[in-house]
């Protein structure tokens, strides 16, 4: 995530401005003084507020508070779709929807919350009572999308929002040497808790595996697994492939490998030929797994069998993505080496994600935020679809 900047917050009974400078949004000297100002403006304090961003963006920047679930603690949020008013330093900034593959859906695929929640449409059920899986794999998006927009999100689209809550589609310098697999699991973890479909939260479905199998961390996981409590959920299971050895790799799979997979269930395929229609959907992402690039793994799978043997699942669709060192998603080989010169560069850029837009929808391969332009400046990757290239 971004800078932490000034914020304002204006009373209408009070006749001036309160500012709260960024460390004592941050310090822990501060907390309880924080936390009495952001409860003072929540809107159950019955008092009207008008919260405001300091940074050196352009426009109202307006905030708003929001109170955590089963919590005393509260926290500021942006207003919906002002996320290019902030400056793009800041940890409120975020591409227009325009740019992104996010103006493909309808109008009511993703929606932002008075409380500063989102309820998105998937057209994937998180409950074995919902109807099963049409395909293990999803779809390539139809280049030919309803009038409207496309009326609900794969698997794929929502990875690209869970990365893009996390803000990790952004990159600057100093997060050189920060962002870690450690760093990742608790951003992604921390984006599912405030994207709800249905009734179901994201954060109540999403695990990710961490390093130590035998670690505190892992066990934990693996007893809310196990916990009846999930008994008929369905998981979302995200990890990165381990290192390509064509000795294992190569031969038929059983089961979803795995980096990560301390706190994990074995993930069973689905069938016969699960593994290979994932190689055959995701081309770019299995050559680049074969010449040692970071390839994502995110898996909806059924719930966890529980057996003396250890916990179990089966996948229903799996996606994999392509990414940086430092987890910036990639649409290709070149896209790759142009990261890796912004990060020697020391830039600081965001990769607009593509969702589930069609293959005719065009966006600028990144956005850099470091220029003397008022907006994310659009930086392009040329080059041809053919196999070698994407590879």
């Amino acid at each position: 995530m971004g800078q932490k900047f000034a914020v304002f917050i204006a009373y209408d009974d009070e006749p001036n401005t309160k500012r709260y400078s960024a460390e004592f949004q941050t310090q822990d000297e501060y907390v309880k003084g924080w936390q009495s100002a952001l409860k003072k403006a929540h809107h159950t304090s019955g008092q009207k507020s008008v919260i405001s961003c300091g940074c050196r963006g352009k426009g109202a920047k307006r905030l708003y508070v929001r109170s955590l679930p089963n919590s005393d603690t509260f926290i500021l949020i942006k207003a919906a779709n002002t996320g290019t008013e902030h400056d793009p330093s800041c940890v409120f900034f975020d591409l227009d929807a325009r740019h992104t593959g996010l103006k493909g859906y309808a109008s009511n695929v993703v929606r932002i919350n008075n409380e500063g929640t989102m309820s998105i449409r998937l057209g994937i059920g998180m409950t074995e009572k919902d109807p099963p899986e049409k395909s293990e794999v999803p779809s390539l998006p139809q280049i030919q999308r309803p009038e409207g927009g496309q009326a609900s999100m794969t698997l794929s689209g929502l990875l690209s929002l869970l990365w893009t809550e996390a803000g990790l589609n952004v990159w600057y310098p100093n997060m050189a040497g920060k962002r870690n697999d450690s760093l990742v699991r608790y951003r992604m973890l921390e984006a599912a808790k405030q994207i709800r479909s249905g009734r179901a939260c994201i954060g109540d479905h999403l695990f990710i595996g961490v390093a130590d199998s035998k670690s505190k961390v892992a066990s934990e996981q693996v007893q809310l697994l196990s916990s009846a409590e999930l008994s008929d959920k369905r998981l979302l299971l995200l990890s990165v492939l381990p290192r390509y050895d064509a000795e294992k790799h190569e031969k038929p799979l059983k089961f979803l490998p795995m980096r990560n997979f301390g706190g994990m269930p074995l993930t069973f395929f689905n069938s016969d030929g699960h593994w290979d229609s994932v190689k055959r959907r995701f081309p770019l992402e299995y050559a680049a797994w074969k010449n040692g690039g970071k390839v994502v793994v995110f898996a909806l799978t059924s719930p966890v069998s529980v057996t003396s043997r250890g916990i179990s699942a089966r996948a229903h669709q799996i996606v994999l993505m392509l990414v940086s060192d430092n987890w910036i998603p990639l649409d290709s080989s070149y896209e790759a080496i142009v990261s890796r010169k912004l990060d020697a560069e020391h830039r600081h850029y965001v990769k607009p994600m593509r969702y589930d837009a069609s293959a005719s929808d065009v966006f600028p391969d990144f956005y850099l935020l470091d220029t003397r332009s008022d907006k994310p400046f659009p930086m392009e990757v040329f080059g041809m679809s053919t196999p070698a290239y994407l590879a």
